[in-house]
């Protein structure tokens, strides 16, 4: 689906599309390597010094973002030269997973409620950085919600209390949500339509106000949609990804892929995110250890929102975000980090094979 929707960019330059293909084979194959390392990653025996060195050298990456050019009106990426680019961020993302493993998932007694003061701080360092240094929503929106539910994972009668003050945060933070919906509240807001937030907030709203300016990708996206039909238009067929979209094979591939293989082809796609995730979550909720709930719910709801986000964004339900639909979109950043997580996933699924195995031959 790259090739395909790089069609349009590879317009009278033959070797752009090779040369396209062959950085994304070489972007998977680091992915598998970074699987395997993370697959058999000891995360019991990570202490909390590595986890600060990790840490603390992904922000200064973060922050060197903003000596670069912007991107789509974010500072979120470092070039290396003309070959690629690199995006912190989406590693961050997988690091928080980590770092909950280490701060949240050992029963260090007395240490606890100081541990998980550390990691809150830690996701809202980070969460400020890429909202408010790099102007990235997505990722800022991704890397607090799944944080915020790694928290609220592990049972220490010390937090229980805090617990309960999130879980009402969560509720207000829903209810100024709704609110910011409402039509007064956009009505307010257009008068700052030019801020570049502000503009794909209101053009999710009604995106045929803004038809040129910023709803007019979304109007191309939904118009995507129903040319593709139930069956689509054939592969490379499409004919919107060549001028109407800006990133074809990144945040907007799911038009191209309706376009070309129709609403079946979505279906088909969905079928395979559920086949990668549904045994995740079910684990998660079936295991008895902690750090096994932290780890593959992290997994899951790094993969879960970045789906939300992007078909919510390009089906105009929910404002434009810019994230890409992980292990599917272009870009080396994402796909090695998607890969990381779903490394740290199949950590925790070997050691829960491998405690069953053990239960039934007891049993035996």
């Amino acid at each position: 689906m790259i090739a395909s929707a790089e069609m349009g960019n590879s317009a009278g330059d033959t070797s752009y599309l090779t040369t396209t293909l062959i950085k994304q084979a070489v972007f998977a194959i680091a992915g598998i390597i970074v699987y395997l390392i993370t697959a058999n990653l000891r995360l019991q025996r990570m202490g909390v010094i590595p986890c600060a060195f990790l840490y603390f050298g992904i922000l200064i990456t973060m922050l060197a973002c903003r000596l670069f050019g912007q991107i789509n009106g974010a500072y979120a990426w470092i070039p290396i030269g003309s070959i690629a680019t690199i995006q912190p961020s989406e590693f961050a993302k997988t690091f928080m997973i980590i770092l909950a493993c280490c701060l949240l998932c050992h029963d260090r007694k007395e240490n606890n409620l100081r541990y998980f003061y550390w990691y809150c701080a830690a996701t809202v360092l980070y969460t400020l950085v890429i909202l408010g240094w790099q102007h990235d929503l997505g990722s800022a929106v991704v890397l607090f919600v799944m944080s915020y539910c790694m928290a609220m994972i592990p049972r220490y009668k010390e937090l229980s209390k805090i617990q309960g003050y999130m879980t009402i945060l969560v509720g207000v933070v829903i209810l100024i949500a709704l609110i910011a919906l409402s039509p007064p509240v956009t009505e307010i807001l257009k008068k700052h339509s030019d801020n570049y937030m502000v503009g794909r907030f209101l053009a999710a709203a009604d995106p045929f106000l803004y038809q040129y300016d910023n709803g007019y990708h979304i109007i191309m996206s939904l118009v995507s949609f129903a040319n593709g039909g139930w069956f689509g238009l054939g592969y490379g067929n499409s004919i919107h990804k060549y001028m109407n979209f800006p990133n074809p094979d990144n945040d907007f591939i799911l038009p191209v892929i309706v376009e070309e293989l129709g609403i079946f082809g979505f279906l088909f796609l969905l079928a395979m995110y559920a086949l990668l995730l549904i045994p995740i979550v079910s684990a998660s909720l079936k295991s008895k250890r902690t750090m096994a709930k932290v780890s593959l719910l992290g997994v899951f709801m790094y993969f879960i929102l970045h789906f939300i986000l992007n078909v919510g964004g390009v089906s105009g339900l929910i404002p434009l975000t810019g994230v890409p639909l992980l292990m599917i979109s272009s870009g080396g950043s994402s796909l090695m980090s998607s890969m990381a997580s779903l490394g740290l996933a199949q950590n925790e699924l070997a050691k829960i094979r491998k405690e069953n195995d053990e239960d039934h031959s007891g049993q035996v």
